[in-house]
């Protein structure tokens, strides 16, 4: 569920933008995290079998990388709120400026996370992987000093980093100088205002989770192994890399390191699934992030063949076609009508009136009684046009109702 939630993110444009490349790493190693984090407690949810050596050795790796990207990505961040709170431009204009700017957030995002992970790591590797019933593959380090210095260090130096220098001079800039900040931020329109206090509040999210499971899971790390014995500064290399295989660990064998064991296994496991639904609760709802779902979706149901109806009014949803009753007609199309109809009636009636005279008294009688019909429609013909306002002035107030119905 927390790898979905993060690949929406990452599909949305707000984390593509150059400038939040903080976020970007962030969202994109917690995704392959989250995901491996997954197939493990599938694969492994009942037993500590030894296989998919290739998998695991991926996946030990990517777990000390996302160790490491972590902390680096809050440090990104703070740094980049940092020359916003500085009234500095969000998007550097300079071209070596902004070389120099993408050079450190790629070393801090990338290469320092890759080097801990590899030749960093291997320094201390006491397995090639180990195998823990219930939560899968993950990294073995000896135990020593030295492992804590050059793995685990990283989940405290750069939180404090963040905390101690970028912090409080972005908390004291936007306090003194918020009406500066904010005029700053409208007259910016790359991205918009209320995204920066989210990723504000990413930042400092992320430094209140990852601060202090940093700290715990060191002090339980120390706690455990101090059980066993005084920890040593560095076990040495041919300790550390003679029958160098993976370790299978059963949950019996975790629950007998005691409960300082139990415990930094739940923090590692579970860091990054709470980590993952902060950052889709402050940036996979939005206004944006929904938009983006939708056209998503669209795209995907183009290609399989289905068409979605737009939900959008269309502006003749008030217009309706049919049949008009005839006080809906115009007046002139109506008037020139009913005078034409009876004209011709009564030029009919005439005519029957005529051939009456040439037939006798009877037709006579029904001759009088047509001329005294066609004398009264005329009469009401001739009241009904006078009565009425002329056409040109029907027609102009028909169209204003018109326009302003529309």
């Amino acid at each position: 569920m927390a790898a979905i939630m993060l690949l929406l993110v990452l599909l949305t444009n707000f984390v593509r933008q150059s400038w939040n490349l903080g976020i970007a790493f962030l969202c994109f190693w917690l995704f392959l995290d989250t995901l491996i984090e997954g197939i493990d407690a599938v694969i492994w949810a009942d037993n500590a079998d030894i296989k998919l050596y290739v998998f695991c050795d991926i996946a030990s790796h990517l777990q000390i990388i996302v160790t490491v990207v972590e902390p680096m990505a809050t440090l990104i961040i703070s740094r980049r709120l940092y020359l916003i709170a500085n009234l500095e431009s969000v998007e550097v204009v300079d071209q070596a400026a902004k070389r120099r700017d993408l050079t450190m957030e790629w070393i801090l995002g990338l290469v320092i996370p890759v080097v801990v992970a590899g030749p960093l790591y291997y320094v201390v590797q006491a397995a090639r992987f180990a195998v823990r019933e219930g939560t899968g593959c993950g990294a073995l380090a000896d135990g020593s000093i030295l492992s804590i210095l050059l793995v685990s260090s990283w989940t405290v130096i750069a939180p404090l980093f963040s905390l101690i220098i970028y912090y409080p001079r972005v908390a004291r800039m936007f306090y003194r100088h918020n009406r500066d900040i904010n005029h700053f931020l409208g007259n910016n329109n790359s991205v918009p205002r209320t995204s920066y206090f989210r990723i504000l509040a990413l930042a400092s999210i992320d430094v209140l989770l990852t601060l202090p499971i940093g700290i715990t899971t060191i002090a339980l790390f120390v706690t455990q192994k101090s059980s066993v014995g005084p920890p040593q500064f560095y076990s040495g290399w041919t300790r550390d890399h003679i029958n160098w295989g993976p370790v299978s660990v059963s949950y019996a064998d975790i629950q007998a390191g005691g409960a300082s064991s139990v415990a930094v296994q739940y923090f590692a496991q579970w860091s990054s699934p709470v980590l993952a639904f902060v950052v889709f609760g402050l940036f996979g709802v939005t206004s944006e992030a929904r938009a983006s779902y939708r056209r998503i979706i669209y795209a995907i149901g183009g290609w399989l063949g289905w068409e979605p109806h737009s939900c959008r009014d269309s502006p003749l949803d008030d217009i309706e076609f049919g049949e008009r009753s005839p006080q809906d007609m115009s007046l002139n199309l109506d008037s020139q009508l009913n005078y034409v109809n009876h004209n011709v009636r009564a030029q009919v009636s005439e005519q029957d009136a005529e051939s009456g005279r040439r037939h006798g008294g009877t037709s006579e009688v029904e001759s009088s009684l047509d001329n005294e019909t066609v004398e009264e429609v005329r009469r009401a013909s001739s009241d009904k046009v006078h009565a009425e306002p002329p056409p040109q002035h029907r027609d102009s107030y028909r169209v204003e109702l018109v326009d302003a119905s529309m």
